[in-house]
C-alpha cells in the first residue's frame, strides 16, 4: 500500500471516528442535563434519531460498497483504499443534487438561528457536533437529536427583577422590542444561501467549489463560545428579517426547480411523475441517502411543530396547514415560517431578561 492509498484509507477511518465522537459528546451532554420524568415526546424524538440514522447511514455504507465494487470491477488486482482515491466527487454530488436545496435552506437558514437561540435559552453545548452530524451523516438525525436535547432540558433560571427594576425596564424599553441576530450568525447564513442561488444546477462548473464554501460557512455560527462575538453591533439585524430572506430565497429556488422540472415533464401525468420520483429516489445509494434524509427531516420538523418540547399541549390544529405547505413547497419554505416565530420569541425574552439583570446606577 503506497502513501496515496494510505491517505485515502485514512479518510473513512477519520470520518467514522469523528461521527462517533460527535454522538458521544451530544449524548453525554443530554444525559448530564436530562430532566425527569420522561414524556412520550422524548421517546418519539429518540425513535426518530434511531430510525433516521439507521436508514440514512445504511445507504451511506451502501454508497461506500457501490463505489468499491464499481472501481474494482475494471481492475485485475485490488489495493485497499484505491477506490477512495479515484472517487469522482462531482459525479456523486450531482446524483444527490436535490439534497443541496433541502440541506442549505434548512441547515443554514432557520435551524442555525434556532439552534443558537435555543442554546442561549437551554444552555446546550457542542453545537458544532450537531452540525457535523448534519453535514456528514444526516440532517434528519442532527435535527432529531437537537429536538431531543431541547425537550429534555429546562430553561436556564433567571433572577426575578424587583418591582423597581421592572418599572425602570418598562419605562426605557419599548414593549415590542424585536430580537436582533448577530452578524456572525446571519452573514454566513445569507452568504450560504447566495452561494447556492447563484449555481442552482449541480451540473454547473462552480458546483463543487460552492459546496466546499458552504461547508466552511456552516461551522461559523456554531463556533465555540470563546470565538463567538456579537460585534460589530451595527451589522446585527432583526431576526425576522433573516427568516423572511431565508423564506423568500427558499421559495425562489423551489419555484425555479419546479418550473424546470415541469418543462421537462409537461406531457407526464401526476401518477407517472410520482412513480418517476420514487424510482429516482433509489437510482443510486447516494441519491437514496439524500432523498430519505430530506424525507426524515420533514417528518422530524412536523413532529416538532406539533409537540414542541412537550411542555404544552400538542398544536394539532396547525398540523394540516403546516403539513400542506411543507408537502407543496418543501420544508425549506415552511421551516423558516414556523421556527422564525419561536426564535424571535426566545431571543426577545432573553434580551429583556438580560437587560433586567444589568446593574442600575
Amino acid at each position: 500500500m503506497d502513501t496515496l492509498n494510505a491517505i485515502a484509507l485514512a479518510g473513512p477511518i477519520l470520518y467514522f471516528l469523528l461521527v462517533a465522537l460527535s454522538f458521544y459528546l451530544i449524548f453525554r451532554d443530554i444525559k448530564a442535563h436530562a430532566r425527569s420524568p420522561r414524556r412520550p415526546v422524548h421517546w418519539l424524538y429518540g425513535a426518530l434519531v434511531v430510525i433516521s440514522f439507521v436508514h440514512t447511514f445504511t445507504w451511506i455504507l451502501a454508497h461506500f460498497k457501490w463505489s468499491y465494487n464499481n472501481f474494482y470491477s475494471n481492475l485485475n488486482y485490488t489495493i485497499v483504499g484505491s477506490d477512495l482515491d479515484h472517487l469522482d466527487i462531482k459525479e456523486h454530488s450531482t446524483t444527490g443534487g436535490s439534497r443541496i436545496f433541502a440541506f442549505l435552506q434548512l441547515e443554514h437558514g432557520p435551524f442555525s438561528l434556532f439552534r443558537k437561540a435555543s442554546r442561549k435559552r437551554k444552555g446546550l453545548a457542542n453545537l458544532w457536533a450537531y452540525m457535523f452530524i448534519a453535514e456528514f451523516v444526516a440532517v434528519s438525525t442532527a435535527s432529531a437529536l437537537f429536538y431531543l436535547a431541547v425537550s429534555l432540558r429546562t430553561p436556564k433560571p433567571h433572577p426575578i427583577p424587583s418591582k423597581k427594576k421592572d418599572d425602570d425596564i418598562n419605562a426605557t424599553l419599548p414593549p415590542d422590542q424585536e430580537a436582533l441576530a448577530p452578524a456572525m450568525l446571519t452573514i454566513p447564513v445569507l452568504l450560504a444561501l447566495f452561494a447556492i442561488s447563484t449555481t442552482p444546477s449541480p451540473d454547473s462548473p462552480e458546483f463543487i467549489t460552492n459546496i466546499l464554501i458552504i461547508h466552511l460557512l456552516l461551522f461559523i455560527p456554531v463556533l465555540p463560545s470563546p470565538v463567538w462575538t456579537t460585534k460589530p453591533r451595527f451589522l446585527n439585524i432583526p431576526s425576522s428579517t433573516v427568516f423572511f430572506a431565508t423564506t423568500a430565497l427558499a421559495l425562489v429556488l423551489r419555484l425555479q426547480s419546479t418550473l424546470s422540472t415541469a418543462v421537462m415533464l409537461e406531457n407526464v401525468s401526476i401518477m407517472e411523475f410520482l412513480e418517476s420520483a420514487i424510482g429516482v429516489l433509489h437510482t443510486s445509494p447516494a441519491m437514496a441517502t439524500f432523498g430519505w434524509d430530506t424525507i426524515w427531516t420533514t417528518v422530524a420538523f412536523l413532529v416538532w411543530h406539533i409537540f414542541g418540547d412537550g411542555s404544552t399541549s400538542p398544536n394539532v390544529q396547525m398540523f394540516i396547514p403546516m403539513a400542506t405547505s411543507t408537502v407543496a413547497l418543501g420544508v425549506s419554505f415552511s421551516a423558516p415560517l414556523a421556527l422564525g416565530n419561536v426564535v424571535n420569541e426566545i431571543l426577545s425574552k432573553e434580551d429583556i431578561k438580560e437587560d433586567q439583570n444589568l446593574p442600575t446606577s
